[in-house]
């Protein structure tokens, strides 16, 4: 009996690895078909960026609506109905190839894809003992760096072979996932309490995302919206008896400070990850399929740095590995920035070293965070944490595209990516022993 509840485990981790995976690559998968899609639609740069940004954007406030609906809804039944969602955007998405469609197909697959690495942690935290929790943590960080790693890859190869209209396709193998979610995934207790869902708040937070980030991309004057929005927000989170997001975690000024770390160091990659592939079609003539494999061995080393961080991080500590991390990464953004005309070698370089310090890091404030969390308020926190991940995640396109637009300089860009990552020294500065703190 034993033995099959346990291997019943391991191929649910399995499925959660799998809809992880399907979820990191679908977000980064068009970025190397971008230079394709501009051409074919006859777009701007910044246009173009909005199939990245708005996927990213949705995904920032559904991790968080997902998480929050776990507490209420059968887990297995949400995932089910986001990867229903992530197929239906996929098939629009295939089925017109017209830029308004397109971005609505990205949109309708985020609200499926936001579901997967939010309900996954919640899936692990509930049903797989807690002896054999560190390592399902583990796999589902090991599948994010490999989506990282394999995403563009497949997605050069398929724009390649037969064409960007097919990676929406792709996504449709998510299916498979319900089949194994209905097998595998034990019965779950749901909530007796009342359900509470603060949609108020969720929709003032959505509205805040997008005016700060078309704000960035399109209009200024949208920053005056987003002002207003944020303060409206912040009321709302006040006078609320069931907010979105508890306003006592703002008052954890050492939790605020190493999610801001998250926050730049996702801007960044994310930038790259959409300047890199851009730079090397344009600059140096490569194929989709050959900046796929440049970014996939890349990759490979990013996955080494999760592993050999993980195992030095009891002798070397959480703030000390930063430390090092981002003067490495600080280093490979110096090297894209300030080396004229490099090479395919170089910018490879250069990649690696930002790869395999962003990995470093993200593991780093894996474990650093739930440590400066009173026990409590772990959750929400997490909850928060993600929610500012992802937000890095749209706005790193949205401004580098917008940099691009407007001074068509790859050094600005990197120069500004390098000057941001610095701030992690402030951040870190005589930044408190990490204690439980009482969010």
């Amino acid at each position: 009996m034993n033995t099959e509840k346990s291997n019943q485990t391991k191929v649910l981790v399995l499925t959660l690895c799998f809809l992880v995976i399907l979820g990191v690559m679908n977000a980064i998968l068009f970025n190397v078909a971008l230079v394709n899609i501009s051409m074919d639609l006859s777009i701007s740069t910044s246009q173009v960026s909005w199939i990245v940004v708005g996927y990213s954007m949705v995904v920032a406030i559904g991790s968080m609506v997902y998480g929050k609906l776990a507490d209420y809804v059968s887990i297995k039944k949400l995932f089910i109905i986001a990867i229903l969602l992530l197929s239906l955007g996929s098939i629009i998405g295939f089925s017109n190839q017209t830029y308004s469609i397109i971005i609505l197909a990205r949109l309708v697959q985020a609200s499926g894809g936001a579901a997967f690495i939010a309900l996954s942690m919640v899936t692990v935290a509930k049903m797989v003992e807690l002896t054999k929790r560190p390592t399902a943590l583990a796999m589902i960080s090991a599948s994010i760096a490999l989506a990282v790693g394999i995403g563009p890859l497949v997605g050069g190869a398929i724009t390649n072979l037969i064409g960007w209209p097919f990676l929406f396709l792709t996504m449709v193998v998510s299916i498979i996932g319900i089949g194994l979610l209905l097998k595998f995934m034990p019965k779950e207790e749901i909530n007796p309490s009342s359900f509470h869902f603060d949609f108020i708040g969720a929709g003032l937070l959505f509205a805040l995302i997008a005016s700060t980030l078309l704000g960035v991309n399109i209009n200024k004057m949208l920053f005056i919206l987003s002002i207003v929005l944020l303060i409206l927000f912040k009321v709302r989170m006040t006078k609320s008896k069931h907010p979105l997001i508890d306003i006592e975690l703002f008052k954890n000024t050492t939790f605020i400070r190493v999610i801001t770390i998250g926050f730049i160091i996702n801007v960044g990659l994310m930038a790259n990850l959409f300047l890199l592939p851009v730079l090397l079609a344009k600059r140096n003539g490569l194929s989709p399929f050959s900046i796929g494999i440049i970014v996939f061995i890349a990759s490979l080393f990013s996955i080494l740095s999760s592993f050999v961080t993980g195992k030095t991080l009891p002798t070397i500590g959480n703030i000390k590995m930063i430390y090092i991390s981002t003067i490495v990464m600080i280093i490979g953004f110096f090297m894209l920035a300030l080396i004229p005309n490099p090479n395919v070698i170089i910018l490879s370089i250069a990649l690696i070293l930002t790869l395999m310090s962003y990995s470093s890091i993200q593991v780093s404030l894996n474990t650093l965070v739930p440590q400066t969390l009173n026990p409590a308020k772990i959750g929400v926190g997490l909850g928060l944490y993600n929610l500012l991940n992802f937000v890095g995640m749209a706005l790193g396109p949205a401004a580098s595209s917008k940099i691009m637009e407007l001074t068509n300089s790859y050094s600005l860009n990197f120069i500004l990516i390098a000057l941001l990552i610095s701030g992690h020294f402030l951040l870190l500065y005589r930044l408190p022993s990490v204690q439980q703190k009482a969010a």
